[in-house]
């Protein structure tokens, strides 16, 4: 099959899976929320809710030429109304291997309802082989997405590469949801550190493909959507800054230290950084980027890897928290060197460092990574797993392998769980957690000589401050003893150090229970737990107007999405539920060719169709990574290219 280079009109959708996530077999999980499935999920009404849209599907349609829609999180109904109207040549769909289930769902309706479209396949999702996907699928891509999609729809593959303005509602807590919104921003994707188990290293084939060539261009970038959110009426309040280990391309990272200094206004910015590489700066220098939140990688004491090299973990922290950057701490569990005691010991050494937030993954071998060629030619895949694999459970909370201590390996599972659990109980609600760094960095920086580091005292001061009507809560209903002598304490320190509770703060303070309580009613019954529909046209004449910035917070759902139609939704998905119970039928993921991705290693498919490559002595054509769920990494830009400032017309 041959790539098509002509002239023709072409019309582009671009879409994630389908809502409802949570139904019958599916992994809690796996969803449009990272936090709540993976980090703060044992938290009840506490539990961050965040959702995340698909930024890869913002790339892919503001840089290609034809008119793009891209559907976030759309239900079935939604997904046939825009195949009806769209007229659209091409459909694609970004998945991972636990959302196979829902593609498959979702190509019968585009073949259905858009007979003539073309059905575009990518994400992580296509690490899975040929012979699963091809019958779903008349293109699957395994690269960069950018360069792909326009050399299939005939378009020059070297124009520039423009950053979307695809910003994302701020967190909600008990149930309230600030005003504010997140900006986003990719510096780059893969990692050079190529752990064994990772799939989004081994996908880029260990290499990383910068996003931004230097620091200037992420500063730039930043203030860029901010700015487009300001024109909308919208406060931008802080960023999410993609990139696997920021802080190891120190240069690039000290000449984005350098632009904000020069702007002279402290940011608020989450990232993603390495022990190797957060050591080659002191906490000042990354107070003054404006770091508040670092994911980190604990992963195991002994799983030594490269990555975990340089300060001792304990002072880092330490002194990250000295200037108000908590902490979201990645610990494994599964490696073949820990048995039950082992685990539990190096799960206490991780609650000593009394990270902000937790995510506790099991060892997994995903198709692509080293560890999944380990298994297979161990033969070490779980009957069950090995026969007849449930694509569902490849969400790094499921146990697929013998473990060499483990008679039943599925007690793995159980602890983790237990372990999330103890998180909870032992170190409270995050959202107290991350106050008191805040706080912490307020007293120590309040009367910093460094203007930028005295202006982010200020800014942490207010953050924790506006957290103390939520401390009621917790100190009425936090899960333990410890917990609500936590909150205690953190409220007499912000009245300590900020001042006296005024009248409208006490009254806050008596609603949020009611708050809980509602939260907690709402996920037990399963009602406005899902996601909203974020539809934005690119090129089509209605651009701006879709893409106002407003609209992410129909992202969140119900109410902002439509309250009556959210409830009847919930519903319609509980009667279905209860009806799968009550009828079961065979595996929605289970098919003849599943089973390959167990007997057999998976190195990384070629795209179809594939594409030769390049000589050796061409030069690289401009790429983009596509991020979130998404695939794909090749060649780097120019140096002389530069991406362009977020786009501000259709």
């Amino acid at each position: 099959m041959q790539l098509k280079q002509g002239t023709q009109k072409h019309r582009v959708l671009l879409t994630s899976v389908c809502r409802p996530f949570g139904g019958p077999g599916e992994g809690d999980s796996v969803g449009a929320e990272l936090f709540h499935a993976q980090i703060t999920r044992a938290q009840g009404p506490f539990s961050h809710r965040q959702v995340i849209r698909v930024w890869a599907l913002d790339y892919l349609a503001e840089n290609i030429q034809a008119p793009a829609v891209t559907l976030h999180y759309p239900s079935h109904r939604e997904l046939i109304g825009e195949l009806e109207q769209g007229r659209y040549t091409h459909v694609g769909i970004n998945f991972v291997v636990a959302t196979f289930h829902k593609v498959r769902e979702m190509v019968g309706l585009i073949r259905r309802y858009a007979p003539a479209a073309k059905i575009v396949l990518g994400g992580y999702g296509t690490v899975l082989p040929d012979e699963v996907l091809s019958p779903f699928a008349d293109v699957i891509c395994r690269e960069e997405g950018v360069g792909f999609l326009r050399r299939l729809l005939g378009e020059p593959e070297d124009g520039p590469i423009r950053h979307p303005h695809a910003p994302i509602a701020s967190v909600q807590v008990l149930g309230y949801q600030q005003s504010s919104v997140v900006g986003h921003v990719t510096a780059g994707l893969g990692c050079p550190n190529g752990c064994d188990f990772c799939c989004t290293s081994h996908f880029f084939r260990r290499k990383y493909e910068p996003f931004a060539e230097t620091g200037r261009d992420i500063y730039e970038a930043m203030m860029a959507t901010r700015d487009r959110a300001a024109a909308d009426g919208q406060s931008m309040d802080s960023f999410i800054l993609i990139d696997e280990d920021f802080f190891i391309h120190e240069q690039r990272a000290r000449q984005f230290l350098d632009c904000v200094r020069e702007g002279g206004k402290p940011l608020s910015i989450m990232g993603f950084g390495s022990v190797k590489g957060l050591s080659q700066f002191t906490a000042d220098e990354i107070g003054e980027m404006g770091f508040d939140l670092v994911w980190n990688a604990f992963e195991g004491i002994e799983a030594g890897y490269g990555k975990q090299q340089g300060v001792p973990i304990a002072d880092l922290y330490r002194s990250l928290k000295s200037v108000g950057c908590a902490q979201l701490t990645s610990m494994i569990i599964g490696f073949p060197y820990q048995d039950e005691a082992r685990m539990r010991a190096e799960f206490d050494a991780l609650m000593a460092l009394q990270p902000t937030l937790t995510q506790c993954l099991i060892y997994f071998a995903f198709p692509g990574t080293p560890f999944h060629a380990q298994v297979v030619a161990e033969g070490r895949y779980r009957e069950r797993y090995r026969k007849a694999p449930d694509l569902r459970r490849w969400d790094g909370f499921a146990m697929h392998f013998e473990h060499p201590k483990f008679d039943d390996p599925e007690r793995i599972e159980t602890i983790q769980s237990e372990f999330y659990d103890q998180d909870f109980k032992r170190l409270g609600p995050s959202t107290l957690r991350i106050a008191r760094v805040w706080l912490t960095g307020y007293e120590h920086l309040r009367h910093n000589k460094n203007p930028l580091l005295a202006a982010r005292a200020g800014r942490l001061r207010d953050n924790a401050r506006g957290i103390l009507p939520a401390v009621g809560a917790a100190i009425a209903f936090a899960p333990s003893r410890a917990a609500r002598d936590q909150a205690v304490a953190l409220r007499r320190d912000i009245i300590r150090l900020t001042g006296a509770m005024t009248a409208l703060e006490r009254a806050k303070e008596v609603a949020t229970p009611v708050l809980y309580l509602g939260s907690r009613l709402a996920r037990a019954a399963g009602l406005c737990q899902q996601p909203g529909l974020l539809r934005t046209e690119h090129r089509t004449g209605n651009g701006l107007a879709s893409q106002h910035t407003q609209h992410v917070m129909g992202l969140q759902g119900a109410p902002y999405h439509g309250l009556l139609g959210s409830l009847a939704e919930d519903l319609g998905a509980q009667l279905q539920g209860l009806a799968a119970k009550l009828r079961p039928r065979s595996s929605a993921t289970s098919f003849p060719s599943a089973h390959v991705i167990n007997t057999r290693s998976q190195p990384m498919p070629r795209s179809l169709p594939s594409v030769a490559e390049p000589p050796i002595e061409q030069s690289p054509k401009p790429r983009l990574p596509v991020v979130g769920e998404a695939a794909v990494v090749v060649p780097k830009r120019p140096p002389q290219s530069r991406i362009a400032p977020v786009v501000t017309a259709p």
